[in-house]
């Protein structure tokens, strides 16, 4: 659940996609509920003021990046925490009490991942859009490739020694085949 503030930020510092990460890797169904204070406007920026171009500082560009990250993440529009309630109360219905403990685990994550990265976010944000690159891998990554056009002239072996095989099957794939 995200307020319209705490999602700008967390788009902004990267925290969201792991957050979505997370989500996704321990949960049959994610979701990020976006909620928008009463008697504001329901939307995140003015019509007027769409633009087209995808941008990394536009919230609409990282929203969109994130959807397309996470295809299995849905997303919920909230008018106000009245609204929310109601939400969450249509989708527990007929469902048993959630176990405390076993959710509280799930959101500890035994991986060395650093918790504040030394990386720029919106290079993360990038590499973590490709398909392949994860949360436990973006780091070594960024620590063997020092740009995109290094890991976009990498061979196959050399993205399997950062990110094993299946993960650099992927994104060797993308890379080679989308363009």
């Amino acid at each position: 659940r995200k307020s319209l503030p705490d999602l700008i930020q967390s788009l902004r510092s990267g925290r969201l996609f792991n957050q979505a990460e997370s989500m996704i890797a321990h949960y049959s169904y994610a979701v990020l509920l976006i909620e928008f204070e009463m008697n504001t406007s329901f939307s995140l920026q003015p019509i007027g003021s769409l633009n087209p171009e995808i941008a990394l500082n536009s919230i609409n560009s990282q929203l969109t990046l994130l959807v397309l990250a996470f295809p299995r993440l849905r997303i919920v529009w909230s008018s106000s925490p009245y609204e929310t309630a109601s939400i969450f109360a249509e989708l527990k219905r007929d469902a048993a009490e959630p176990d405390v403990d076993r959710a509280v685990a799930m959101g500890q994550d035994d991986c060395a991942v650093e918790k504040e990265s030394i990386y720029a976010q919106h290079p993360i944000a990038l590499l973590q859009s490709l398909p392949g690159v994860t949360l436990r891998n973006y780091q070594a990554l960024a620590k063997k490739f020092k740009s995109v056009s290094d890991i976009c002239a990498a061979s196959q072996d050399d993205l399997t020694l950062v990110l094993g095989a299946e993960a650099a099957a992927k994104l060797y794939k993308f890379i080679h085949e989308s363009s």
